[in-house]
């Protein structure tokens, strides 16, 4: 990942419906509006990784093109500006399970989604620096 680090592969993608089952009933959850964030951090095995789905609700955006919009802005912004919270998880010596839940009833521009996502990933950083590389956790997410 060194060479090409805005990339984001499959293997960075939350794939298995247990995981993401576990993620949502043990994970903690924060919200950065115009998405909600659930977090689940734990040791990790061999090197670090973060994990992440989007998901944005039929319930919110009824057309599938909104809703493959929206998702295309959630993974772009993600992206381009997860380089920090890898690091601080490296540097912390543990994983991270992310979903980002999107929230309004409308497409909102991509430089808004940008920031919102930047404000997400500082807070979810400044949650994984409060963890020690054997997993106890010594601050909760504050909104």
């Amino acid at each position: 990942m060194a060479d090409h680090p805005f990339k984001f592969p499959k293997t960075e993608r939350l794939c298995s419906e247990s995981q993401i089952a576990e993620l949502f009933q043990d994970g903690e959850s924060f919200m950065s509006y115009p998405v909600r964030v659930v977090m689940q951090i734990y040791k990790a095995v061999e090197h670090s990784e973060i994990r992440v789905v989007m998901s944005v609700p039929k319930k919110k955006l009824k057309h599938a093109v909104d809703r493959n919009r929206v998702k295309r802005l959630l993974r772009e912004t993600y992206r381009l500006n997860k380089q920090t919270l890898l690091e601080q998880a490296m540097a912390q010596g543990v994983s991270v399970r992310m979903a980002f839940i999107w929230i309004p009833p409308e497409v909102i521009d991509y430089q808004r989604v940008e920031k919102k996502m930047k404000e997400a990933l500082v807070k979810a950083g400044k949650w994984i620096l409060g963890h020690t590389t054997d997993g106890t956790v010594y601050t909760k997410i504050e909104n």
